[in-house]
């Protein structure tokens, strides 16, 4: 074997997956997988990924009692993911009771809207000379990865001739096939995702502004008052999360009495504040 083989075959893969969009997938797949190892065997013997949704991970956790302590170390947890995932992927994580593991199931990488096609990918008969070229890319790879990737790029590029007969189009920001003259959902989430980072990164600053403070201030922004309310809906249920778990800290209950009241900090007395909190305290 040739040296650097290996080394270019895991570019090719990472290539393949990157153009044909599922990248991204396959890595919140990869995070599902290793999470136990990724995690130690402390953290991942209690919990599992339940769920990875705009930027938001869900985390099935099988005993209460060390829910408790996974919280104090959702800092490093959030830091290892985006580490892993190779991006500042993470706006929050959220932990939830789970008896179990869930079923393994296989993950679907294809287009979610790939059902719909009159025209089965399968069905595709591709030029000799694609085919050709194909084979040309393939026969680059190590001995046991040829066939794996001639068959993804075979299977990519008959699923892309299939779109173009049924008049889809690809989406000129992230090249998912849409049907025209429609906007793409995809990208269309991503941008709303980018816009709630920024608002919590503004919000966690200077949770006192209201929503005519916000556009007054960032009106290039474009952000949109359901955007707004969301975030500071958010800001509010991770800072009680906080509070009922005893983690918190006075910047915490000074921003969460904020965020409730809509007040200034000037506005507000120690006293009310530690009322305000302590009505979210688990005291048991």
């Amino acid at each position: 074997m040739r040296r650097g083989t290996t080394e270019k075959a895991g570019d090719l893969i990472q290539e393949v997956l990157e153009h044909n969009n599922l990248l991204k997938p396959y890595r919140h797949y990869e995070l599902k997988k290793k999470w136990s190892s990724l995690m130690g065997n402390r953290i991942g013997k209690y919990s599992y990924i339940k769920d990875i949704r705009e930027g938001v991970i869900t985390i099935g956790v099988f005993n209460s009692a060390w829910m408790n302590q996974l919280f104090m170390y959702k800092n490093n947890i959030e830091e290892k993911i985006n580490d892993f995932l190779g991006e500042k992927y993470v706006s929050d994580i959220k932990f939830v009771s789970a008896s179990k593991f869930p079923e393994k199931r296989m993950i679907n990488l294809a287009d979610d809207h790939e059902f719909v096609l009159k025209i089965k990918p399968a069905e595709i008969v591709l030029a000799e000379e694609t085919v050709n070229t194909i084979k040309q890319v393939s026969d680059k790879c190590q001995e046991g990865l040829k066939e794996k990737i001639f068959r993804l790029q075979v299977a990519a590029k008959r699923r892309s001739k299939a779109y173009e007969a049924e008049g889809y189009i690809p989406c000129s920001g992230c090249g998912r096939w849409i049907q025209k003259n429609k906007d793409c959902e995809h990208c269309l989430s991503e941008k709303n995702q980018e816009k709630k980072v920024k608002l919590t990164a503004i919000l966690n600053e200077m949770p006192w502004l209201t929503w005519e403070d916000v556009q007054s201030l960032y009106q290039r922004e474009s952000f949109q008052e359901k955007q707004y309310d969301e975030v500071r809906r958010n800001c509010i249920y991770r800072l009680i999360e906080k509070v009922y778990h005893n983690a918190d800290t006075k910047e915490d209950d000074l921003f969460l009495s904020i965020f409730i009241t809509r007040k200034k900090p000037h506005e507000l007395t120690d006293r009310f504040i530690i009322n305000l909190v302590n009505k979210y305290r688990n005291n048991a």
